[in-house]
């Protein structure tokens, strides 16, 4: 089965771009051959372990190909996806960057088996936004300029920028006016439709509103990349206090039909429950799931009951009608 593969492989770079339909049809059947392949090779003898995760992965990425022979928008954003992987954007939160989301989410990486994950760093600094001891409340230990990035934000309390001395500084999450949130969309936009087509996105905190207001362009036709989108981890996340913020969020007031999983921490004082419930509203209710662990604003560890949710997740959104 692997030589046959791999054969197949070599044939379909060899496909003219006109037969576009047929190249995707040929780069699903592809994907099966290897999972089943893959799951064939460690199972026990004489029988196939072809688990669910693998038949999600197997049936989002044939819908994707079956949308882009079709036309679609959805299925024109799945255009050139790797055989075999649902791609997956990453959004991190304040003062982190991508290596640092990375870092924090290689147990949660291990339970979405069938997945590749694009990590994209937010284009403003963050550095000296609050003092190192407070750095642990906002899941950023070991985001500082030494690892050639350093902090980054998506936005900056506009507040803080005439603030008085000795005033309470002002965190983004509770910023009335969203500063560089235009640009990070400008630039987060380019990033995706470089790096795309993407078929999920896992967020945290900061991430998770830019998140939604990218998958809101993608319900409305404007950013291709992200059409074919099925599912969303939201970790942390909140609605903006920016009034014109919320307002490009929310569009037409639409609920945004992608399966999703909201995480939040019993003992988050960052981001409480009904800050995440707020986003919530966007998405369609009965493909939303929720997720509570017992730590504060942070990224649990993939095992247990948050890996059973991640692969649920995965699970929706394969048997979602495109």
């Amino acid at each position: 089965m692997a030589a046959a593969v791999m054969s197949a492989s070599a044939i379909l770079g060899r496909i003219a771009p006109a037969g576009e339909g047929l190249r995707m049809a040929i780069s699903t059947y592809i994907f099966r051959a290897s999972a089943v392949a893959a799951a064939s090779s460690a199972a026990p003898t004489g029988r196939a372990a072809f688990t669910p995760m693998a038949k999600a992965a197997a049936k989002v990425s044939g819908a994707a190909a079956k949308g882009s022979a079709s036309g679609k928008a959805g299925g024109a954003a799945a255009v050139g996806a790797p055989a075999g992987k649902l791609r997956v954007l990453c959004l991190h939160g304040y003062t982190q960057n991508g290596e640092v989301f990375r870092s924090k989410t290689g147990s949660v990486r291990k339970a979405m088996k069938g997945c590749e994950f694009e990590f994209v760093d937010a284009p403003h600094s963050a550095a000296g936004a609050f003092p190192d001891s407070e750095a642990a409340d906002y899941d950023a230990a070991g985001s500082s300029a030494e690892d050639g990035v350093g902090p980054r934000g998506w936005w900056h309390a506009g507040e803080n920028a005439a603030w008085p001395p000795g005033q309470p500084w002002v965190r983004p999450a509770m910023a009335s006016v969203c500063e560089g949130w235009s640009d990070s969309l400008d630039f987060v936009r380019h990033e995706v439709s470089s790096r795309g087509p993407f078929h999920g996105v896992f967020a945290f905190s900061q991430g998770c509103a830019v998140a939604s207001a990218l998958l809101r362009e993608a319900a409305d036709g404007s950013l291709l990349a992200l059409a074919g989108v099925r599912f969303a981890v939201l970790v942390g996340g909140f609605l903006p206090r920016d009034a014109a913020v919320v307002s490009h969020m929310r569009g037409g007031g639409t609920p945004l039909r992608v399966h999703t999983l909201h995480v939040t921490g019993s003992e988050d004082t960052l981001v409480p429950r009904p800050r995440s419930e707020e986003l919530s509203e966007l998405f369609d209710s009965s493909q939303s799931s929720w997720l509570e662990h017992s730590g504060r604003h942070g990224v649990p560890t993939g095992t247990g009951s948050f890996r059973d949710a991640l692969r649920k997740l995965l699970i929706d959104a394969s048997e979602q009608t495109p």
